[in-house]
Order: structure tokens, then C-alpha cells, then sequence
């Protein structure tokens, strides 16, 4: 059979099985299916999708712990669909990665706001290759990863998945990752959320969103694209929400008009879980599942997930009448090009070995050095730090002695305790009323096996019956752990806290400790006892912040946790007023996703850290930088605010003054600019710039080149990460007041001087004029290269000239030298 022929071009492959299959054989390659373990899942399976599956869905809420015997659920599941199915069609198997592969024991990497910290794209790219070669070694060929949405509200949980708030920033970032993960087609990448998630009403997951078509392309769009036709991305997610109205699962416009004949893209789109649902439950664009199906199919929507709920009925709609079966071939053949694509035909089962591969050294160190990488150190007064040798050192805070912290929402760790309804929940924050709703309506059908049949709602009788349901399987566990503290020691025996390094730098004897409070809450005499250690000490390192997670009810951040408070915790900011009255000096380590407005701590700590979420190997980066083993090189990919009413606030603003540094107008003067600008981050070293020199004319068409000198004039070896920004003097349309278009680390021995050329074409400044069109205008620019957004160290003016120009795709990346 030419399907069966890997010599065969791949669309003659597709074409030969799509002429072999039944209609119910076609619509099941667009259903996912939800693994949950054992001989229950197999024997599901094999009842409820005996016609083949799309995809299937292999998070670590389906995984039991034991890797050896979740390895042979996934190959027995794999084997059913290779071998007892009557074409023999691989099921394409996804996990998430944008920490590590959500397994137990795989590597895992600093969350993405990490990543994004270090600047350095070739980072995100090693990372990609990690979890590519042990999601393979598993038996897992899809990775709904990496995110594409911009990071600009701090009340929304998600923002620490996300590369930070620049457009460019993210695209380099997250278009290293996916070339990192896909390799050779080895793995299927899915860029999400398409589009603008992160920018909804409130900082709310899922919520509305309203962004104007300009800005829906040339801003929210930008990533998405540049991964498109520069990292070749075999697969997208769509976002929650609503967006101008329509609900992002069943547009045409954004799936179809936008995503494929604006952006290009050819690949398969596939649903965020629960999404195809939510136009019928919660948006109410569709009359029931049969026509939220039909919508969703219509619009360019491939693979319903995590189910089938709604393209069950996508069969019954052909047969009807009430949709063309070309719709359904049109996304069959996009799943059957991604399975060819990736050779699941011929290598459905495990490549390689996972325990070889998640026993590598190589991998902890590439965390470390990220982690290490990230930290930004934004105060450092009196040069605090270093520390000093021979310091006793009070240690507080809830993350001083804590694990779990350290780890993302969606890592292995922060999503030990989740269940796969955990990623569709509604945006609030009540376990049991969030996951009532989600029965009520996604999980519907679900209760009729209970005799639990209703139209509209439920019965106050049958409301009761289903509380107890959630209550009773909330309760239920098939795993080898009780908790998340538990996962750690069990899977990462080498994670330590930040009192557990310390001591074992200046001894345990120095090393004096309590916590004074939880995240959330305060504890009995935590602030006496913590005052007790203070007073007693030399110095104090105070390890704050908050917990990212889905599930945790210390949680301050995750999906479905959003946080109207941007500050630390009550009871932390408690507690640390009383501690900055001891008059010690105090260093601050923030521990969160979330870029924390810290306006108490950042004014009265002499040294602040801002360490994220940075993994199994965290601990020993911020004990690293506190020590001077490692110089801070880190530096912000968001804008940090003072006060939450300050949202938005973010660098590429549109000019608001005549001023380009003008940033508001409001009646207290405090708050008219951050606490931290975009690009900000101090080293232990200091950097010199000079010798500027660039192009003073530049065709429409044509590259700037810019060139520059950064000197070393400090007492260490250091890395300086340098930022070229382009303001637009008179345009058509209000462009940025600074647009970022290249970055680079520059690593610089004491005293030596590096020179650094930056290659820029025109094309990178394109966007949508008046007639919408995608131009290249003619005109004055002024260039700003400095250490920060704010911190410019050297300015100078170009003109394009020529005429403007029209162009089809925009350049996504400049070119650097370093010399």
C-alpha cells in the first residue's frame, strides 16, 4: 500500500489513506482521547476508538508515577491503534514542555519568564532538544509548547509561561525553542495561544479581549509568524476567549483569514482543552455540540481536545447534510501530513532510552547555568553583594526552606496533582463550584452513565449527587505520592532549599532560620521567631514570593489562578515591616512567576533578586549569585509596575507626551513610571559604551548596520546584554515610542573591550499603514542602544529613503557580530 511506503512523497501517502477511509475512520483522526492508566484506559480505548484516534493526550495528571509501567500503558495504547485498528493509523501523542517534559524524573528547566531573562535564544534552543529527546524516549511525539502570548498584565497566572511582553523578545525566544524541540520533524511543536490570551480584560483567563486588527498584526501576530515561516511550526493551539466578539474556537476569521492566508501557515490547529466547548457552554455562539462542531470544523479547527465532545457528532452532520465532507477531508489531511511528517508510521513506539536520557548531567547543569543565567539582580546598594565570608546569616520567608516553589504550573512538578479537567476550569478560583460548572456543561454526557439526565440544570437533588462525584474523585488517586512535597523528594532527590545550600556554603552553625509566615497565611509567633533570628544575625536573606500552580491552596499564580494583588502576600508584607525595623541589612529573593510590584521591599532591602521560578537546580543559582560565584547577568523581559493600577504598562507603548520617556499623567507623581523598566538588570561589574557608528541612509529595502564598542571598566569578569531600539519620527500610523529590533550577550573580561555590529533590515519595520497594507515607510528614525529600555547609553538618527514599499512578509530577526 502507498500509504505504508516511506519512499513515497508524503502527500501522495495522505492521499492513497484518506481514499481508504470510511467517513467514521476520518472523523476520528479528529478526536483526542484523555489517558488516565491501567487496563481501564486500554480497554476504554479500545471500545470507544475502534475506528483510530487524532491525538492523544499524555500529561503528567494521566501519569501514575511509575514511568515503567505508564510506559507500557502508552505502548500497549500506541500497539491497539498500530495494529488492531483496520488501517493501522498512529495515534500522535502529546505532553506539555515549556519546563521540561511533564514527566516524573525528566529534566526541569526554569519557567519561560526565565528563560526570557537570560536573553540568550540559544538557551530556549538546548532546552527544545531536551525535552525532545526524552518526550521520544518516552513515546511522546507532540508538545503543546512553547508560548507565544505577550507577558503584559500581572494580575493574569499564566504570565510566567510566557517569554515577557516584547513581540521580539518572545518570537526569538520561543522560535528557538520549537527548533530546538522539532529538530527534524522529530517532534510536533504547537505554538499557543493563538491570539492574544495573555492581552484579556482584567488579566482573566480566557476572558474578552479586544484588539484592534493593526495591533492583532503587527503586534499580537508577530510571534506567531516569525515562528511560522522562520522555525517552520508544525502545529498551533488557539486561546481561550473571546476576541472582537467571536469566540477564538469557531472564527473563521482568526482561524482561517488570519492564521493561514495572512500569517501562512499550513500546519494543524488543535483545540485547547475544553475550547470547542465553551462556544456552545459558556459563549453561547452555538445552539448545541452538533452545531459548535460545525462552526468549529468550518473555522479551521482540526482536532477537538481533550475529547470528542462536540466532533462526535460531526458524522451524524455529513450524513445529514449540515456540513460538506470536505471540510472533514480538508482536516484529515493535516493530521495524516503531521503523522507522515513525523514518521509515526514507521517509528510509532519509544526512540531511544528515557532512562539514560533523564540520567544525563549534562541536562541538571544546562538547568543550573538557566537558572543561574535569569536571576536579575535589580538593587544592590553599598554593593551588598557579594556576601562576605564569615557572616551569620538569618534566613527567612516561606520559600527560605521550600522546594516546591522553585518549580512552574506546568512542569512536572507543578502539575503533579492536577487532573486533565484541571486545564479547563473556569476562571475561578473554588476547586468544587469551578468543576460543578464544568460537569454541568463540557462533561454532560459524562453523567448520564450515573443516571444523572438533565436538560437545562440540574435538579437540587441531582446538584447534590454531583458535588459528592467531584468531592469523592478529587479524593481519588491512582499515583505513587500524596503531594507535591512528596513528588520532589521522590523524583528530584538533588533539589535543595535555599537554607540547605546556605548552610552548606558558610556552615550550619551561621545559618539561623524561620520562616515568619506562609505564603498566604500568617503563622502563630512566626514574626517573634523570626525577629528572634534577625536579631541575632549579621545579615538577612529574605526568600518571598508565591506558588504557581493550578491546584495549591498556597497558589498566588497559574492557570486559572489569576491575582488582583501584584505585591507580596499580606501576611510576607507583615511580616517584613517588622524585620526592616531590626535596621539589618537585608537581601530579598522574590520567588514567583509573576512580575511582583515590591515598592516596600525594593525601597527598604539593600540588595533585591528577582530569581522567578527557577527549577530543581534553583537554589544553588540564587546561593551562586548571593556568593559571587556567579556574576548577575539577567535582566528583565517585563516591565515591573509599582501598583496594579498602573496596568497596562509596558516599554513598546505608543507615544503618549512629547517626551519619548513620558510614561502617564496621573495625579501622584510616583506613579508615573515603573518600578523596573523593560531591559533592566544590574551586574557586579560595570559597562562602558562608545564609538558608535551606523549608516546615515538606508534604502527601503536595504539593511542598517550598526556598530559599536562595550568595554569591561568594573573588577569582574561579566556579561552585558546590549539592546538596539528604532522610534519611527513621523509615520502614518502612531508607531512604539521604541521598538525593539536586536539583542545580544556580550561576555567581557575585565578591562577588555569587544566590538558588536548589528545588521538590521528595513523590513523588520514594517506595518499595516492606513489602507492596511504592510509598508516600509520612508523617513527619519532615531536608534537607541543602551543596557535597558531606559539606561541608553548612545542614540544617533538614520533616514530610509526611496520610496515605500509594500512587502509580503515582514524580516523577523536581525543579524550580530561580535568581535
Amino acid at each position: 500500500m502507498i500509504y505504508k511506503d516511506a519512499s513515497k512523497p508524503v502527500q501522495e501517502r495522505v492521499e492513497d489513506l484518506l481514499g481508504k477511509m470510511t467517513l467514521k475512520e476520518k472523523v476520528a483522526q479528529l478526536y483526542c482521547a484523555v489517558t488516565i492508566g491501567g487496563a481501564k484506559t486500554i480497554n476504554s480505548l479500545k471500545e470507544n476508538h475502534k475506528h483510530g484516534i487524532g491525538t492523544l493526550s499524555f500529561l503528567n495528571s494521566s501519569l501514575s508515577g511509575d514511568n515503567k509501567n505508564d510506559m507500557k500503558t502508552l505502548r500497549d495504547l500506541q500497539k491497539f491503534f498500530v495494529e488492531e485498528t483496520r488501517l493501522g493509523i498512529p495515534a500522535l501523542v502529546h505532553n506539555e514542555g515549556i519546563a521540561g517534559a511533564q514527566i516524573p524524573e525528566a529534566t526541569t528547566f526554569p519557567q519561560s519568564i526565565n528563560v526570557a531573562s537570560t536573553w540568550e535564544p540559544e538557551l530556549a534552543q538546548k532546552i527544545g532538544e531536551v525535552v525532545k529527546k526524552q518526550l521520544m524516549a518516552y513515546g511522546i511525539r507532540a508538545v503543546h509548547s512553547p508560548l507565544f502570548d505577550l507577558g503584559r498584565d500581572p494580575r493574569w497566572g499564566r504570565i510566567g509561561e510566557t517569554y515577557g511582553e516584547d513581540p521580539y523578545l518572545v518570537a526569538q525566544m520561543g522560535m528557538s525553542y520549537v527548533k530546538g524541540v522539532q529538530g527534524d520533524n522529530q517532534v510536533m511543536a504547537a505554538a499557543k495561544h493563538f491570539v492574544g490570551y495573555g492581552n484579556a480584560e482584567g488579566g482573566r483567563n480566557g476572558g474578552e479581549q479586544q484588539i484592534g486588527e493593526r495591533k492583532l498584526l503587527d503586534t499580537y501576530s508577530f510571534p506567531f509568524e516569525a515562528a511560522i515561516h522562520e522555525a517552520n511550526i508544525m502545529g498551533i493551539m488557539n486561546s481561550y476567549g473571546i476576541l472582537n466578539d467571536q469566540a477564538v474556537s469557531t472564527s473563521k476569521w482568526l482561524l482561517t483569514n488570519i492564521l493561514r492566508d495572512k500569517l501562512g501557515f499550513n500546519g494543524l490547529v488543535v483545540a485547547d482543552y475544553g475550547s470547542v466547548t465553551h462556544a456552545n457552554a459558556r459563549y453561547r455562539v452555538a445552539e448545541n455540540k452538533k452545531d459548535t462542531a460545525i462552526l468549529a470544523l468550518k473555522a479551521g479547527m482540526d482536532v477537538e481536545q481533550p475529547s470528542n465532545t462536540c466532533y462526535q457528532y460531526l458524522v451524524e452532520a455529513v450524513e445529514s447534510g449540515e456540513i460538506e465532507e470536505t471540510y472533514i477531508d480538508r482536516s484529515v489531511r493535516r493530521v495524516l501530513e503531521t503523522k507522515f511528517k513525523l514518521g509515526l508510521f514507521e517509528n510509532p513506539y519509544e526512540i531511544g532510552d528515557f532512562y539514560e536520557e533523564i540520567n544525563k548531567t549534562e541536562y541538571e547543569e544546562l538547568s543550573k547555568e538557566i537558572a543561574e543565567k535569569s536571576i536579575v539582580m535589580v538593587k544592590n546598594e553599598k554593593n551588598i553583594l557579594p556576601l562576605k565570608k564569615n557572616l551569620k546569616i538569618a534566613v527567612i520567608g516561606p520559600s527560605s526552606d521550600n522546594k516546591t516553589n522553585f518549580f512552574g504550573g506546568y512542569s512536572s512538578v507543578g502539575t503533579a496533582s492536577t487532573t486533565s479537567r484541571d486545564f479547563d476550569r473556569s476562571e475561578e478560583d473554588n476547586y468544587i463550584k469551578s468543576a460543578y460548572t464544568a460537569s454541568i456543561t463540557e462533561y454532560k454526557d459524562g453523567l448520564k452513565e450515573f443516571g444523572i439526565v438533565f436538560d437545562d440544570q440540574p435538579s437540587p437533588q441531582q446538584k447534590e449527587m454531583i458535588i459528592a462525584m467531584i468531592k469523592r474523585n478529587a479524593a481519588k488517586s491512582d499515583k505513587l505520592y500524596k503531594s507535591a512535597e512528596e513528588f520532589v523528594g521522590r523524583y528530584y532527590p538533588n533539589c535543595k532549599s535555599v537554607k540547605e545550600v546556605l548552610e552548606e556554603e558558610f556552615g550550619k552553625e551561621n545559618i539561623l532560620h524561620a520562616n515568619g509566615c506562609d505564603i498566604k497565611k500568617a503563622i502563630d509567633n512566626g514574626i517573634e521567631e523570626a525577629k528572634t533570628v534577625v536579631e541575632a544575625a549579621d545579615i538577612v536573606i529574605a526568600v518571598l514570593g508565591g506558588r504557581e500552580s493550578m491546584r495549591d491552596p498556597e497558589a498566588t499564580a497559574g492557570e486559572n489562578k489569576d491575582n488582583i494583588n501584584i505585591d507580596l502576600e499580606k501576611p510576607q508584607r507583615e511580616m517584613m515591616e517588622e524585620i526592616f525595623k531590626l535596621n539589618k541589612p537585608v537581601v530579598s529573593v522574590i520567588i514567583d512567576g509573576r512580575p511582583l510590584s515590591t515598592p516596600l521591599i525594593s525601597k527598604k532591602s539593600q540588595a533585591v533578586l528577582y530569581s522567578w521560578l527557577p527549577a530543581q537546580s534553583g537554589a544553588q543559582a540564587i546561593v551562586n549569585i548571593l556568593t559571587g560565584k556567579c556574576n548577575p547577568s539577567g535582566k528583565l523581559p517585563v516591565t515591573v509596575l509599582k501598583d496594579r493600577g498602573q496596568i497596562p504598562m509596558y516599554n513598546s507603548r505608543l507615544p503618549f507626551f512629547v517626551e519619548i520617556n513620558d510614561w502617564a499623567e496621573y495625579i501622584d507623581s510616583d506613579k508615573n513610571t515603573p518600578l523596573y523598566p523593560f531591559g533592566y538588570g544590574l551586574s557586579y561589574t560595570q559597562f562602558e559604551y562608545s564609538d558608535l557608528n551606523l549608516n546615515t541612509n538606508v534604502a527601503s529595502d536595504g539593511i542598517l548596520k550598526v556598530c559599536f564598542n562595550i568595554k569591561n571598566v568594573g573588577e569582574f569578569k561579566g556579561d552585558e546584554i546590549t539592546q538596539v531600539y528604532i522610534r519611527d519620527c513621523v509615520s502614518s500610523t502612531a508607531r512604539p515610542v521604541k521598538q525593539l529590533v536586536g539583542f545580544a550577550k556580550v561576555g567581557l573580561d575585565t578591562n577588555e573591550t569587544k566590538e558588536v555590529i548589528f545588521e538590521v533590515d528595513m523590513r523588520q519595520l514594517a506595518f499595516h499603514d492606513l489602507n492596511m497594507e504592510q509598508v516600509v515607510e520612508p523617513g527619519k528614525m532615531e536608534i537607541f542602544i543602551g543596557a535597558s529600555s531606559q539606561d541608553i547609553r548612545l542614540q544617533g538618527v538614520f533616514d530610509i529613503i526611496g520610496e515605500k514599499i509594500i512587502v509580503e512578509r515582514k524580516v523577523f530577526s536581525s543579524k550580530v557580530t561580535i568581535k
